[in-house]
């Protein structure tokens, strides 16, 4: 083998054995983490700021008002309207009973939280229904939610629904009717107003 040949060989081996080496370091090469604390450099940062020279203020800042809210409960209470006079009829449609006009006037109840219309009222022989409900005379219109009805042959209490009061004052009346052979007999009656204060 010529002198060559045998320095190339040469310099192939140690060329492997560097590539080796330099594979077996960097296999083995364990790396660095660099862990960065942001709060201590902001806070460095923030220290060094060079301290501002001004002859203002600070601004005063206003007191904080705490408010204190407290439950406030309503009590609620019971009034009553008589109706006076009393009425009956055989006609199978609403018939005025004479004598039962009353007044109501929402501005004597600024805190009405319900109405209802209550009567003493029977059907003779209680054959049927007996019917009676209120009438706004001043809006020319039935009262609604005050239609009652009764088969009791003999006087019963009976009530009704939520009334429908319309503002200002109005004129009522209570009106009657059958839808047999029978008598509506109205007794006596009265509007039970519910308060809330």
């Amino acid at each position: 083998m010529s002198k060559i040949k045998v320095v190339g060989v040469i310099i192939l081996i140690l060329n492997l054995i560097a590539i080796d080496v330099m594979i077996y370091w960097l296999w083995n090469r364990k790396e660095k983490t660099v862990e960065i604390n942001y709060d201590q450099i902001i806070s460095e940062k923030i220290n060094n700021l060079p301290t501002p020279v001004c002859s203002c203020q600070s601004p005063t800042l206003a007191p904080t008002i705490a408010i204190k809210k407290t439950a406030t409960t309503k009590t609620k209470s019971t009034q009553y309207i008589p109706i006076p006079g009393s009425g009956s009829t055989m006609e199978n449609k609403w018939i005025d009973l004479a004598g039962t006009e009353f007044y109501i006037s929402t501005d004597d109840y600024p805190n009405l939280a319900g109405a209802y219309f209550e009567a003493n009222m029977k059907l003779t022989n209680g054959n049927g229904l007996a019917y009676l409900r209120l009438f706004d005379i001043t809006a020319g219109i039935e009262v609604w939610g005050s239609e009652i009805s009764t088969n009791s042959f003999t006087f019963t209490s009976v009530s009704s629904g939520k009334l429908t009061i319309r503002n200002g004052t109005h004129l009522y009346r209570v009106q009657a009717k059958s839808l047999t052979a029978d008598t509506t007999v109205f007794n006596s009656g009265r509007i039970k107003f519910i308060l809330e204060n």
